[in-house]
Parts: structure tokens; sequence; C-alpha cells
């Protein structure tokens, strides 16, 4: 397993975590065995969000003897109705169903504690607001009930102002080509398959990209949820020719700036095995370029921070250089450059060759970015 900083935490997560919302209403068999393949492998952050208790009763059994290992990561403001889930922005009820979270996990304290699925401004100003869902996290925190604030969201807007609010340590937000085709004042949960048209290049994508960013200026960490859009990737390609892969998706998230880990959802053993087999996959399996330009996903000039313009003749990691540039455009932190200053060839080194941009199947002006990345980081 990899392991990455979870913003300014400081904790390391594997850049693989667990998403448990398929296996809400499983036996305690099927639940054992996909928390047990996750472990086992090295995943130490498992998102859990459903209310009823049930799930929250299995994987409390599952992990009795093994808390230390993981990370959890519960959240504020669902509940559960006769089995079916719902979101709350009562007080109350959130509180008692928080506390039951902790009771059936077996454990005294919550590792990430989201305030659940804001979307609108009347919400963020109810939960943000005095007696609202966030003095409940703060309290929790002072008395070591939860170590860490987060906050979950899907809409551009309402997620800025949390991200710059100063109480938020993690975000969790959608990250997907999908849906990093959407405006950011929309919310893919509202849309039908048929609604919005995701190949239209009617893109706002910098609306998401600059919400990442902003996570890197802010030393927040970013939690991937949703990396295969509900599998609508999987059907996007009517061709069958550079059809996105599981491990394509999560390529694409942990190249997004910001990103710690991401948490796919898995329903069973075997999925849990698919997810990780990204960890032993070749570069060819990772590259999501080309699947993305078959279903139009991919923007002309825009960099996707692929490396299908690799390998440079001089060693320079493009991609990552590029990312680090465009992150530092919006302001140079110590974090940034430190990154920066961890790479081995820097791009001073660049020959201007420009065999990278007759590489790059998106028509990127690569060595513009490197120049540029010179000239910010000085070396």
């Amino acid at each position: 397993m990899e392991y990455r900083r979870l913003g300014r935490t400081e904790a390391r997560v594997g850049i693989i975590g667990l998403g448990t919302e398929y296996i809400w209403h499983e036996p305690f068999k099927v639940v054992e065995e996909v928390v047990l393949e996750a472990v086992e492998n090295g995943i130490n952050y498992i998102d859990i969000f459903m209310g009823s208790p049930g799930v929250r009763d299995n994987i409390g059994k599952v992990l009795k003897k093994k808390r230390e290992k993981v990370m959890i990561a519960g959240h504020l403001g669902c509940y559960d109705i006769d089995g079916q889930y719902a979101k709350t922005r009562d007080c109350k009820i959130s509180k008692i169903f928080i506390d039951d979270f902790c009771k059936r996990l077996q454990t005294d304290y919550i590792d990430v504690l989201f305030l659940h699925n804001i979307n609108e401004k009347i919400e963020f100003e109810e939960a943000f607001n005095k007696n609202g869902l966030l003095d409940i996290a703060l309290k929790m925190k002072k008395h070591g009930k939860a170590r860490f604030i987060g906050f979950s969201g899907h809409k551009v807007p309402v997620s800025l102002n949390a991200l710059q609010s100063g109480y938020i340590d993690v975000f969790m937000y959608p990250v997907n080509p999908s849906f990093d085709s959407l405006p950011g004042n929309i919310n893919h949960e509202d849309l039908s398959e048929k609604s919005y048209d995701y190949g239209s290049n009617k893109r706002n994508k910098p609306d998401r990209k600059n919400l990442y960013i902003q996570c890197v200026q802010r030393d927040i960490g970013l939690v991937a949820m949703k990396p295969f859009a509900g599998g609508r990737l999987f059907s996007q390609d009517k061709s069958g020719k550079n059809m996105l892969t599981p491990i394509k998706c999560l390529s694409y998230a942990l190249s997004q700036p910001g990103v710690s880990t991401v948490v796919p959802g898995c329903k069973n053993a075997y999925e849990v095995r698919e997810s990780l087999a990204y960890l032993q996959a070749s570069s060819q399996d990772k590259d999501y370029s080309l699947p993305l330009k078959n279903i139009g996903l991919a923007p002309e000039g825009e960099c996707m921070y692929c490396n299908h313009c690799q390998p440079c003749p001089q060693g320079l990691d493009i991609a990552n250089i590029t990312k680090l540039a465009h992150e530092a455009a919006k302001g140079l932190t110590k974090n940034i450059s430190d990154q920066y200053n961890m790479l081995n060839i820097k791009a001073s080194a660049c020959s201007d060759c420009q065999t990278c941009e007759e590489r790059c199947p998106f028509g990127v002006e690569v060595s513009k970015n490197i120049k540029r990345a010179q000239k910010i980081f000085g070396s």
C-alpha cells in the first residue's frame, strides 16, 4: 500500500480506502469478508455514513480488535428511518445517532467526523450557525470524541464556503471525470441519467478543479468519493474501445490536486481486490487519457495529469511538475514548495525538445507549463 498525508491532520492514509455503502444490508459474513480483505491488505481509512444499526454493529464486531489499525470516518447529520437512509439538520437527532454510531462501532472516538452532505446555502448556514451541527462537532473534538472535523458535499459554492471557514480538516467530494465535467453549482445526485450530456464539452471544469486546489492551499485532506460515478463511466463508450476501468478511474482520482485517498464502495471481497489491483497495475493499465478523449470528457489544451507525455528524455516528472505549478499559481505555500523540492529533477532541466507535446493527446502546451513551473519555483 502507498500512503499519503491527510492534509494538516498529519495522519498517513492508504491511497485506496473503503466506502461501505454497498454492504449496508448485507449479513455479517459479507461485512466481515469485505472489511478484513481491506484491513489485511493495508487499507486504513474506512468511511461509514449509514445510519442503520445492523451494519454498524457488524463493522464494530469486525474492527473490535483492529481499531488502532484504521481511521474511521463517521457522519453527523444522517440517520435511519425503518432501514432507509435519511438526512437531517436536527441537532438532537444527529447527536443521538452519532452517539449510537460510537456505541455500535465499539469505539470511544471517531477519527474524522463529517458534517454530512451539505449542498445548499440554507443548510450551510444552519449547520455553521451557533448551536448547529458544527457546534456538536467542535464539542466532540474538544472532549476527544472526534480527532478531526470533516465536511462532505457535492456543490462547489457551499463546499468552498466550508473550506474557507477555517474549521475543516478533511473534505470529502465526488472526484471522477464524469462529474468533473459538470458546472460547479450542479449536484449530480439531482440529475437523471439522460438529463445532462456529460460529453457535450459544455464544461465548467475549473470550478471543481479549483476546489481541489483550495484543499492544497489550505492543507485540507481531500477524500475522493464516487470514483466510478456510480458505474456511469463504464458504459459511456458504446464503441467498446478504450473503455474506462476501475483502475483507470482510480488513477484519475488519485492524479487530481490534493487527493489523499479514494474510497470506492465495495459490495464484496472481490471488489476490494479489484480496487487494490491498482497498486500493482502497469502504467498502461492506469492510463485514462485515451478513454477520456474517446468519450469527450477531456477538453483540448487542458492537462489531465495522465502522464501520456512520458517518458521525458531529461527524466522530468511532467504531470507532477505541471500539477504543482497549477497549485502554486493560486498561492505558493510551504507544502507545495516542499513537494517540488523533493523532486529529483526540476523544471530547469527541460531541454525544450517538445517530445512531450508530440505525445500529448489533448494538445497541451507542455513546454509552456514547464517554463511556468521554473519561473514559479526558481529552478
